[in-house]
């Protein structure tokens, strides 16, 4: 089992799909599990659960799947197959049915190891690797300021080739971007990573792997057990925010790194950005034209917004998030190691 993790707009997605480009891997999209259908108390009991709530989690694994994230749930619709998973899992755990429905559905699309690519899972890694003994994860790391740079125009995705984001989710997309709490959650991101000493567990930089695909992808392939397979370096130019999506085009685009640069990024929020970051970005190679000591007249009108947006973001994620109050601390709390 691959799991691909990160920041979001750190560059999951596109590791997510070099690897499913591999003739033994099938990649999903976004599957959300953890913290949305299943707590990290559900995980560490494993504890069973009842047939009929075992069979609407893996009917919604399915949808998921199969018609995509934002599809509406209809129960009975995937009952047959959701029944042919429960009966081959372990136990009705929800770490065990879980890993069922992936081998299933890998299986199903004729490869044999799954791959998941949902970016917030990093913060569930210990339990990941706790629940799965022979699981991988890859973290991905991009510059703070490329991040913020993908967050600010990650809403227009509705309008740029992802026609099946729903209006609401766009506007959550917006709500939810704001300087501060874009470059805190990449903060906290970098500290999750560096805390977690498992041989299993494999930081890559976005950069490095715009700038050596070849070497960086076959690093990967060697870290996960797979054997290298060129077809991996062609993969669809989709996803982006700064543009339409370009599935004729293949290959990795190197002129995704550096983006702040090249974008006309207003000055007070990368300024903003590097004073949250600057230490982090230092260590990770990111300290170039760092201005944390400069001041900019818009940092304290984006101040005076953060408390609006963060009512607006919390507002707009409680249906997203049932568990929010937990997802928060899991993000703002400090890592001591994890093993």
């Amino acid at each position: 089992m691959i799991f691909v993790v990160g920041s979001s707009r750190s560059g999951t997605t596109m590791v997510g799909r070099i690897l499913g480009l591999h003739s033994s891997v099938h990649t999903f999209g976004e599957l959300h599990f953890f913290e949305q259908l299943v707590g990290a108390d559900d995980i560490a009991s494993g504890e069973a659960w009842p047939r009929d709530k075992s069979l609407r989690m893996i009917e919604r694994l399915l949808t998921r799947s199969r018609d995509g994230f934002f599809a509406d749930f209809s129960a009975g619709k995937y009952r047959e197959p959701a029944e042919k998973i429960l009966d081959s899992a372990a136990s009705m755990a929800p770490a065990d049915m879980y890993a069922a429905f992936l081998f299933y559905e890998a299986e199903r699309a004729g490869r044999g190891i799954p791959c998941e690519q949902t970016p917030r899972y990093l913060f569930f890694t210990q339990e990941i690797l706790r629940a799965y003994p022979n699981a991988r994860v890859i973290n991905m790391i991009r510059d703070p300021r490329d991040v913020m740079l993908s967050q600010r125009s990650k809403w227009k995705r509705r309008f740029l080739g992802g026609g099946g984001i729903p209006m609401r989710e766009a506007i959550r997309a917006w709500s939810n971007y704001h300087p501060w709490l874009v470059s805190r959650l990449w903060g906290s991101c970098v500290d999750h990573a560096m805390a977690i000493q498992n041989e299993r567990f494999m930081s890559v930089q976005f950069e490095d792997l715009l700038a050596d695909p070849d070497r960086q992808v076959r690093s990967i392939c060697q870290f996960v057990g797979l054997d290298f397979e060129p077809e991996m370096l062609n993969a669809p130019q989709v996803g982006s925010s700064s543009g339409k999506d370009s599935p004729d085009k293949r290959g990795i685009n190197k002129d995704r790194a550096g983006g702040w640069r090249k974008s006309g990024m207003p000055r007070g929020m990368r300024i903003l950005c590097e004073r949250v970051c600057h230490d982090r970005m230092n260590r990770l190679g990111y300290g170039d034209l760092l201005n944390e000591g400069r001041f900019s007249p818009i940092i304290p009108v984006l101040m005076l917004s953060l408390p609006f947006k963060m009512m607006l973001a919390f507002a707009f994620n409680l249906n997203r998030f049932p568990r929010l109050l937990e997802s928060v601390r899991r993000r703002v709390q400090s890592k001591q190691g994890i093993s």
